[in-house]
């Protein structure tokens, strides 16, 4: 048994290019950014909402996941989420991803515009 929440493997990640075409096509996501609001202010991926890391380690976000949508999880390089998407796998949100690179490689690769925070 562990102290904490595990790793999520590396599978659990999602390239822009895989995260752009879902958008396109309109698939049931929950974007969520898990920056603060003041990166939030600067850059964000539309359709995104933002939850900062905080109230998913202290647990309080949970309750603001829909079952219906397949959360996606992102901030500015990737590694902020990686601990968010464990609590989302611990508490049985199992399809949960991050994104791959965050804010910042979405908007080198499908966004350009001001570098993420």
């Amino acid at each position: 048994m562990s102290d904490g929440p595990r790793e999520p493997a590396d599978s659990a990640e999602i390239t822009p290019a895989a995260l752009k075409e879902l958008l396109d096509r309109g698939a049931p996501l929950d974007l969520i950014d898990v920056r603060e609001p003041h990166e939030w202010e600067l850059v964000r991926i539309p359709g995104a909402r933002l939850v900062p890391q905080g109230a998913w380690l202290d647990g309080s976000a949970l309750a603001t996941l829909r079952p219906d949508r397949r959360p996606v999880f992102y901030c500015r390089s990737g590694v902020r989420t990686r601990a968010v998407l464990a609590v989302a796998h611990e508490a049985g949100f199992t399809d949960a991803v991050h994104l791959a690179g965050g804010v910042v490689a979405w908007t080198a690769q499908i966004d350009p515009g001001p570098p993420g925070p």
